[in-house]
């Protein structure tokens, strides 16, 4: 059985030739017709997820791993703007998520309808196809989207919103609806890579921003690096970070050149952007099949929005080649440095690590893990993280999960610890320093009032295991390096508010 609306089965039904697999429903009564659509179909799996913003989140952990099209479905009114941070993050990260939601028929928003509000557009600027739809719309209107929503989803990986107008009654049924017959969509083959424009430089640096782990995993066994003859400044979370001719982004500040080549994702680190927009560049050149930032403001910036396996050869321009300097970490005192050092330690070549916010990706700097490496960077907001890794680690049991975050993202997102006690392949590290630690690497904070100090602290007393616990959760408390290396439950709090953590990262800095 299915639902008797037949634009609820038709967007799933396209969604799913599209590659959609999986599909994470928030519990709710409007979109009653697109849960008995979904639940029925054969060719998508799903879920419940009660908080949409988790929901969303999880979404984004599941595209990350399978590289699939992932779905999110929730009621009318306030129920979406809960998918917006998810949104933010999927957009700016190029992760192909759907969401599709609920709305009141047309007629009846603005006249005091409950869970009622203007959902048409809602996510504007940062969506990268959005539609709306009602039961009036006809098989051959809903087809004039196909295109779009293909395109906008494999070739772009924008998320994508449909929105649905229902009326009562929703909860009706019948047998089957026909589908819909779509044509096969053919994907823009690539134009080939020109980068003699930086032949006209005397000097160019190779830098790379943020992989995906596949990316960075082909950039390191295809003879990319060593074939430029260069040295590349890396972020660290490029997962390039400890191979042959690359180093830390941040090494960049020392040199001076007139030309640029950037790969990936976004820098995570500030200061390589303010250098060289101080160089005046002549022409920085970008390559990323999905995204491009004129980062330097350079004089002629180009985009070359293609695979790095479509980069067939070199230009004979002259590349920027340094010493490399061999990177030794000094003794540590027990802090959030030495607690996450130990942690990535103990992980295997084949664990998934997935990485908070704000403070915790910079350790990547000087601990370095050889598998894959998550974390949200598009926009690099604190929510959403433990989400992010539940949904990766639900749809891929085979692998363990690890995720190292602080305590002010984990309580952010804590709604996500009820999924949590469902996973046996994925261990939390929550590093509990009591306050919003980065606040404290900041030399202009402590140049502000004690009340202004205070906010950016936000320094909390939550006790997380009892948080753990009303969640069904199994946890515990370590204080030290050894309690560390022998802990065992699903979620370990680190305690680290008696550790020197300021003094301990700008011991570590002083090796850049």
């Amino acid at each position: 059985m299915t639902s008797d609306k037949a634009i609820a089965h038709w967007t799933l039904d396209a969604l799913a030739q599209v590659g959609m697999q999986r599909l994470i429903f928030s519990p709710g009564s409007r979109n009653t017709p697109l849960i008995i659509a979904g639940t029925a179909h054969p060719g998508i799996e799903h879920n419940t997820v009660l908080d949409e913003r988790s929901a969303a989140f999880q979404a984004i952990g599941a595209s990350l791993m399978t590289g699939n099209i992932v779905g999110v479905c929730c009621t009318s009114g306030s129920a979406l703007a809960n998918y917006y941070p998810a949104v933010l993050e999927a957009y700016y990260s190029k992760i192909p998520i759907v969401l599709i939601t609920a709305d009141r028929p047309v007629d009846r928003i603005g006249k005091g309808e409950g869970q009622t509000c203007e959902q048409t557009d809602f996510f504007d600027a940062h969506i990268g196809f959005s539609a709306s739809f009602d039961e009036s719309t006809t098989a051959d209107e809903f087809k004039q989207v196909f295109e779009q929503l293909h395109h906008c989803l494999t070739v772009l990986r924008e998320p994508v919103h449909i929105n649905i107008h229902f009326d009562e009654p929703l909860y009706g049924q019948v047998e089957s609806i026909e589908s819909l017959e779509f044509q096969e969509y053919t994907v823009p083959k690539a134009k080939p890579v020109d980068l003699s424009p930086l032949n006209t430089c005397q000097k160019v640096a190779i830098v790379c921003g943020q992989l995906r782990p596949e990316d960075a995993a082909f950039v390191k066994y295809s003879g990319l690096i060593s074939s430029s003859n260069a040295t590349w400044f890396v972020d660290p979370l490029s997962g390039l970070l400890g191979e042959e001719n690359c180093v830390n982004i941040d090494e960049l500040v020392h040199h001076e050149f007139d030309g640029l080549l950037s790969f990936g994702g976004q820098w995570m680190s500030k200061f390589p952007k303010f250098h060289v927009r101080k160089l005046n560049l002549k022409v920085h050149i970008h390559h990323d099949p999905y995204q491009a930032w004129n980062v330097s403001d350079a004089l002629s910036f180009i985009s070359w929005r293609v695979s790095l396996q479509d980069l067939k050869s070199w230009s004979t321009c002259s590349f920027l080649k340094i010493e490399e300097k061999p990177l030794k970490i000094p003794d540590l005192p027990w802090s959030d440095a030495l607690a996450i050092r130990a942690i990535i330690q103990s992980l295997s070549a084949d664990d998934v690590l997935h990485l908070g916010n704000s403070s915790i990706p910079r350790y990547l700097s000087y601990f370095l893990h050889e598998g894959p490496v998550y974390c949200n960077r598009g926009v690099s907001g604190i929510d959403g993280t433990l989400s992010t890794a539940i949904g990766a680690a639900r749809v891929s049991p085979e692998k363990n999960h690890v995720l190292i975050i602080g305590d002010q993202s984990f309580l952010y997102d804590s709604n996500g610890l009820m999924h949590l006690k469902d996973l046996d392949n994925l261990r939390v590290f929550v590093i509990n320093n009591c306050v919003g630690e980065i606040f404290n690497w900041l030399p202009g904070t402590s140049q502000t009032s004690e009340a202004a100090q205070a906010v950016y602290a936000n320094y909390q007393e939550v006790d997380i295991a009892t948080l753990a616990l009303a969640y069904d959760c199994r946890s515990e408390v370590v204080q030290n390096l050894s309690e560390l290396k022998n802990a065992k439950s699903t979620l370990v709090e680190v305690l680290t508010v008696e550790g020197k953590n300021s003094e301990a990262f700008a011991a570590l800095k002083k090796l850049n």
